[in-house]
């Protein structure tokens, strides 16, 4: 009976199996056929496979993998959740899904609807300085009793706390007391966890202060005035819209400045050789300048952008960019390849980022390969009216930062506590990054230290960082 009901059993099975695999099979090749009758190379494996499934998403790293395994191709056709995904192995497919018109963001708002790309600007940046060098003073100051003590620390999480201040009194339009900053922080925090504009930032006050016109650094009018001027519509939809700009500016500038501190932080504590250049230069460059911190001033911090951009090749802010295509798109491949309007388009910017082809030896740091291997496939804030959103704040914010870290302190690797590398596919192990902080020897203070004093002292106006 046992045998039996066994036989049963295994009988029961395969006819399962043969079910299952009768079902599958023309539903994988018809998945797969979506490419082949455009001409296009379909990517084989497990991963590929179970991502024409509807609900099963293709990951970053994934995506980086198939491109290194197809580099020569120009597109690989995959499938995200069942939705036909065409993943851009050629630099010109990455840059026109980056740059051009007929692409937009996944969840269909363009570059040319946000108002930010054009209230972020240069002048605006310039107004927001104070506001940076304020928040760096209290950063700065707060780490001195620590390398005092030769103390290891987690920069992700003191570099998130410096650009929360100054996001929050550049939104605000006003100095932060501890109190606010605090509540904003939280605020923040649960943004940064949702993708979408969450109950504080919907009944944000977005009236004037006292009815007066917005200052230099009043994000909220400046956005307001920006959507007025583009917009005849009621005031509920713009309002609505300078809420989704204020959501995306404290989610695109708060943890993408924490990410490159931390990773700068991370490569400078690993080579001292390029830790001991990065500070003569800013000795050299500094002390020939007024004690007064301007734009011009970190312009001509050169070595430095070096280090911060060999930081966003091996570390870009986002490893992989999704766009979605809204018209049909010739795919420069000599062929007749098309892509539809509504296909997803993954750009594996990391990929790129470490292709020999483009970059020599890519696995090492060696920030004097810029500029002179700048390539078209370097793309750590994308391109065009889509490129990162709040790409101009994150990068003077972190020049500052940096700049202040390197001439002030010595940053090593704690033999005792290294903690673990940041993995740009997992913007989580950040906050695992440690590195160990230690009083430069014979360390002068450098002309923007002092200016940096000069501005904090007598104004005690943020508390965050105790």
């Amino acid at each position: 009976m046992g045998a039996y009901l066994m036989t049963l059993a295994l009988e029961a099975l395969a006819f399962a199996v043969f079910v299952a695999l009768a079902a599958v099979v023309p539903y994988v090749r018809r998945k797969r056929g979506y490419w082949t009758s455009r001409g296009v190379t379909v990517a084989t494996g497990a991963r590929a496979l179970a991502a024409t499934v509807p609900g099963i998403r293709l990951d970053e790293k994934s995506l980086a993998r198939y491109r290194d395994k197809a580099a020569a191709a120009t597109l690989v056709g995959l499938h995200d959740a069942g939705r036909p995904c065409a993943l851009a192995c050629d630099v010109r497919v990455a840059a026109a899904a980056l740059g051009n018109d007929g692409f937009i963001e996944p969840l269909g708002r363009t570059g040319a609807g946000s108002l930010i790309p054009r209230v972020v600007n240069a002048e605006t940046v310039t107004a927001m300085l104070p506001a940076m060098c304020e928040a760096v003073t209290e950063l700065i100051t707060s780490l001195e009793a620590l390398a005092n003590l030769r103390q290891t620390i987690g920069p992700w999480t003191y570099a998130k706390k410096c650009s929360i201040t100054t996001v929050a009194t550049c939104v605000y339009g006003q100095p932060m007391i501890d109190s606010r900053v605090n509540a904003f922080a939280e605020q923040c925090d649960k943004a940064l966890q949702r993708p979408a504009v969450t109950d504080y930032f919907t009944t944000y006050d977005l009236s004037s202060i006292s009815g007066r016109g917005a200052s230099s650094t009043d994000f909220k009018q400046l956005l307001r005035e920006a959507a007025a001027a583009d917009q005849n519509e009621s005031s509920d939809v713009t309002d609505k819209q300078v809420r989704q700009d204020m959501f995306e500016f404290i989610t695109g500038a708060i943890e993408p400045t924490a990410a490159l501190v931390t990773a700068a932080l991370y490569v400078l504590s690993r080579d001292q050789n390029i830790q001991d250049k990065l500070r003569e230069h800013l000795d050299v460059v500094l002390d020939k300048h007024q004690q007064r911190i301007t734009i011009d001033q970190l312009d001509r911090l050169t070595y430095l952008e070096n280090v911060l951009e060999e930081t966003l090749r091996k570390y870009p802010l986002v490893a992989v960019v999704r766009r979605l295509t809204t018209k049909s798109y010739v795919v420069p491949d000599g062929g007749q390849s098309v892509l539809e309007p509504g296909t997803l388009v993954a750009v594996p910017v990391h990929a790129f980022h470490h292709d020999q082809t483009h970059f020599t030896a890519p696995e090492m740091f060696l920030p004097d390969r810029f500029p002179g291997q700048l390539s078209s496939a370097y793309m750590p804030y994308g391109s065009g009216l889509r490129s990162h959103i709040g790409k101009h704040f994150v990068a003077v914010e972190v020049k500052l930062i940096i700049a202040m870290l390197v001439s002030r302190y010595a940053i090593h690797v704690d033999s005792d506590e290294p903690g673990r590398s940041p993995d740009p596919f997992d913007r989580t192990s950040f906050a695992g990054v440690r590195v160990k902080l230690t009083n430069h020897n014979g360390v002068k203070e450098p002309a923007m230290y002092e200016s940096l004093r000069k501005c904090h002292r007598g104004n005690k106006k943020f508390l965050l960082f105790r």
